[in-house]
């Protein structure tokens, strides 16, 4: 399939395993913009990135080390879309996808520190992606797995104090990634805590007492991905129909 650039839509990677999916979390950020959504546990991902305008990856309670068999059709999108130079912003469980597909699975490992709950992110570097974000800030977290710090040539861009890459940019390419979730309404980060919780040990607390520190982050989802969609189509970004091959 082969799509005009001006017609071509974004694409919503959703990885959830749910009925319910991540992308109505996404969708509306998009505007007018068209998009496709693609279940990815469900259905098979797309094999080229290029029929995209961009691509967004959302997180998931599967982990990326887990050898479930619809991962590996998202890694070679991603693969496909640093080859191609199509934009792409991924979140949690998508951040790590990107590491694993462009540098292999020691790219993740189960984090020694897990992250449930609000915590104080820190922005490093200047990437525009991150222009005019706070420099400190606070978002809802909640991974089991990380990208491993040091492998790879990322640019760190964000961290924590028991994450060390909470954000990254893949050097001369219009990748970034994230590992907290800045996109996620209260009411789905409470759920998701109360699960997680319910499943693991962390910080032996209470739900009640980590739900003391919540508060709707969004505006800071709206703000990250609108600034995504300025670089996307931006005259600057550049553009490949295939490795080589500028459009």
């Amino acid at each position: 399939m082969t799509v005009q650039a001006e017609s071509r839509p974004y694409l919503i990677v959703d990885s959830y395993l749910d009925e319910q999916g991540a992308a109505q979390n996404l969708v509306p950020l998009l505007g007018e913009r068209p998009s496709v959504v693609v279940r990815a546990a469900l259905e098979t991902a797309p094999r080229s990135a290029a029929d995209f305008a961009g691509i967004l990856l959302t997180g998931s309670a599967a982990s990326i080390l887990d050898p479930l068999p619809w991962i590996e059709p998202i890694l070679a999108l991603l693969r496909d879309a640093a080859a191609t130079d199509v934009p792409v912003f991924g979140i949690c469980f998508g951040h790590q996808a990107i590491a694993r597909a462009l540098h292999g699975p020691d790219a993740v490992r189960a984090a020694p520190l897990s992250e449930i709950g609000w915590t104080e992110i820190e922005l490093l570097g200047d990437d525009p992606l991150l222009a005019g974000i706070e420099r400190r800030f606070v978002c809802f977290v909640s991974h089991f797995d990380e990208v491993t710090p040091g492998v790879g040539d990322f640019a760190l861009l964000a961290r924590s104090e028991r994450c060390p890459v909470q954000g990254f940019r893949v050097p001369g390419k219009p990748i970034w990634a994230v590992q907290f979730h800045p996109e996620m309404p209260p009411e789905e980060s409470e759920r998701l805590l109360r699960r997680n919780l319910a499943r693991h040990a962390y910080r032996g607390e209470e739900p009640t007492a980590i739900l003391a520190e919540a508060f709707d982050g969004r505006d800071l989802g709206r703000r990250l991905v609108a600034r995504f969609l300025d670089l996307a189509e931006s005259e600057g970004m550049p553009r490949r129909h295939g490795p080589g091959e500028p459009v």
